[in-house]
């Protein structure tokens, strides 16, 4: 449908524009533009088969310029003032301009513009409908028109006329012609010989485009074949015809001037993987899928290259043959790699199993072995606790720890656990120094909901969580003497109740205590129990501070940098003889946790291979010393002062001296106050 509005009902040329279209005066009359002259449509009938030939003959890069010349003869001789080719991206409402002429003077067009958005009307008629517009003066614009009559006068637009031109069933490209000097009549008959005159142009155009767009992407095919080193074929199921691209041709030592059968192609193909290349063309004929597959070709000194092809079926329409279409590629290299990989895997897997074997042996002899039996030391004194720990594990005896703090009390009560009968389940830990007075019953024993302000819900105790297994209750010392009764009860009985309960429980549960305390003194000053005492010193182990088993540092270091190493993801292969001199010279006070410290920050701070304690801040070796030099807390003393003057008088926390010391906080400040240390920060 062609929508033409114009406001000229003397012209022969009458608008049949819709409801709204004109404007009624006061008196009724309708509103009317004034015409300054009439166009001629017959000199461009005269014009067109010109204009086509033009059209025709023009190359790819002339043409262009070319359809900008034959605008620019057709304006001219209509006597118009602004003409454009403008292409249509219908899917963001926007139109650019592809190809325009202006006259002298004329305000030039945006080249691209959102057309929905500034003359929705026009966008509406034009790219939706599809109709064609003849527009002379803003009065001929309907009501809601309003952002379009904006636009005419923004663009100085006396008279336009805007032809729509389709592609597949869409609107493709308008052409649009305006007079913007002064009005002019359009004829009926200028509308389908402009029209015309669009549909060249943009056929032309379209041609141009498609066929570069075929060109380029034909020559990025064979480019990408070519790098690729990718041969193209067809193989006719019918005839057995096979046709390919010399790189494909390469790959089967044929000649381009050969015609190719697939006898020839399989007499090329090494005889066992014969089987394989039918059953996949058969594959591909019956299923309709794409097939792939891998095999080997004789080469003509006897040796085997590898390609792989993929292909996937078609039907000739034009002669109903069936045709199966596809790429094949030389991936000899590959299959080398993947064999080579493969004798390296190889070779790497028995390697590690043999290092994996030195290395079970390597830490079996340096007491590395991170099993049950695990050495904890090599030190005569060391092998003297082993010994003890190997005859009371199998009992269910009660066992009591000593030892200083950092000694590795709790790993003595790992290995008599582990040793024993009850191994199969976890042992359970508590730490008497560190739960508050008022908590520590209802943590060992329990406590009924209610049992206390708070308890609002049933507790299961310590003792309950260790039945059947191992009771570890480490500084033992610290247990308030009230609780100390009931712990008592549990020892002589084997039954306690939960707070707020009073049933008897059964409790099978093995103690192991540990204190770093002298607790044949805490009973003498009343701190504790005499009879528990007694219950607890049944086989009594000492644990011996680290400055006693020199001969244990250099396993514990090792043990901690392979700790360590497999935390930080590091390798650690070397440690410098002086400064593993200067491990086994120092006086450890804070024992194996200091050490254990120690490590760990060279290891934060090493960056190679070779374990870095440069950094390392040691008081020299006291050792050394004459005995008679300084008494031991004198040592202690001097150590300690060392340490805080290092920390700015810093105790608790990262970098602390209680850190740095292997200590407790609360061991620390005891020593301190036994010292008579006093805490100066800078």
């Amino acid at each position: 449908m062609t929508l033409f509005t114009h406001d000229q009902g003397s012209s022969p040329v009458r608008d049949s524009e819709p409801a709204g279209g004109r404007r009624a005066s006061a008196r009724g009359e309708v509103a009317r533009t004034p015409v300054d002259r009439v166009v001629a449509d017959g000199p461009i009938e005269r014009l067109l088969p010109s204009i086509s030939a033009r059209i025709l003959k023009a190359s790819h890069e002339e043409l262009d310029a070319v359809v900008r010349d034959c605008l620019r003869q057709v304006l001219e001789t209509l006597q118009l003032d602004r003409g454009a080719l403008v292409k249509v991206q219908q899917e963001c409402s926007r139109v650019m301009v592809s190809h325009a002429w202006y006259s002298p003077g004329a305000e030039l067009l945006l080249e691209r513009v959102n057309l929905a958005e500034q003359t929705p009307w026009t966008y509406e008629q034009l790219v939706l409908q599809g109709r064609t517009l003849i527009k002379t003066g803003v009065d001929s614009m309907p009501p809601e028109a309003t952002l379009d009559r904006a636009a005419f006068v923004r663009l100085g637009i006396k008279t336009a006329l805007a032809i729509p031109l389709s592609l597949d069933g869409r609107v493709h490209h308008i052409l649009v012609v305006h007079a913007t000097r002064k009005p002019v009549l359009l004829p009926l008959p200028l509308v389908p010989q402009l029209h015309l005159l669009g549909e060249i142009f943009i056929s032309a155009i379209e041609r141009r485009d498609m066929l570069k767009a075929h060109a380029i992407h034909q020559e990025r095919l064979d480019m990408a074949a070519a790098s690729a080193s990718v041969g193209l074929w067809e193989l006719d199921l019918e005839t057995g015809v096979f046709w390919a691209t010399p790189i494909a041709l390469a790959h089967y030592q044929f000649s381009e001037e050969q015609t190719v059968t697939l006898d020839d192609v399989l007499a090329h193909i090494n005889p066992e993987d014969h089987d394989l290349i039918t059953e996949n063309i058969e594959r591909a004929r019956s299923l309709g899928v794409e097939v792939q597959v891998e095999y080997r070709i004789r080469n003509t000194d006897g040796r085997d290259r590898w390609l792989v092809s993929r292909g996937r079926i078609r039907q000739d329409r034009d002669t109903t043959r069936t045709i199966l279409a596809g790429v094949t590629s030389d991936i000899t290299a590959r299959k080398e790699m993947e064999h080579r990989l493969r004798q390296q895997v190889r070779e790497i897997s028995s390697l590690r199993e043999q290092l994996e074997q030195e290395n079970i042996v390597l830490r079996a002899e340096a007491g590395l072995d991170e099993g049950p039996n695990r050495a904890l030391g090599l030190s005569p004194a060391m092998q003297r606790v082993q010994a003890l720990i190997e005859q009371v594990a199998p009992t269910d005896s009660t066992v009591l720890i000593l030892g200083e703090t950092g000694t590795g009390k709790e790993l003595v009560a790992q290995a008599i656990h582990q040793r024993s009968q009850r191994c199969k389940r976890m042992m359970v830990t508590v730490n008497c120094g560190s739960l508050p007075t008022a908590l520590i019953e209802s943590e060992l024993f329990g406590r009924e909901k209610g049992a206390y302000t708070g308890a609002l819900s049933r507790q299961a105790g310590r003792f309950e969580l260790a039945h059947g297994s191992t009771l570890f209750l480490d500084e033992i010392a610290e247990m308030p003497i009230e609780t100390q009764a009931k712990l008592l009860r549990v020892l002589q009985d084997g039954t306690y109740e939960r707070l707020g309960s009073p049933v008897n429980l059964k409790a099978d549960v093995r103690i192991i205590a540990a204190t770093n305390r002298n607790l044949a003194e805490e009973v003498e000053q009343g701190r504790f129990r005499r009879d528990l005492f007694y219950r607890l010193n049944v086989f009594p182990i000492v644990v011996p501070p680290l400055r006693e088993r020199v001969e244990d540092i250099s396993m514990l270091t090792w043990r901690f940098v392979s700790e360590f190493g497999q935390r930080m993801g590091r390798k650690i292969s070397r440690i410098a003889r002086s400064d593993m001199e200067r491990l086994e010279t120092y006086d450890w006070p804070g024992n194996v946790r200091e050490l254990r410290n120690v490590i760990e920050r060279a290891m934060i701070t090493t960056t190679g291979t070779v374990l870095d304690l440069s950094q390392l801040t040691l008081p020299a070796s006291v050792r050394s010393q004459p005995p008679t030099a300084m008494t031991l807390e004198e040592i202690e003393r001097t150590h300690i002062r060392a340490t805080l003057k290092a920390t700015r008088g810093k105790i608790k926390g990262r970098g602390g001296a209680a850190e740095l010391l292997g200590l407790n906080p609360s061991t620390l400040y005891s020593r301190l106050r036994k010292l008579a240390i006093r805490i100066e920060a800078d």
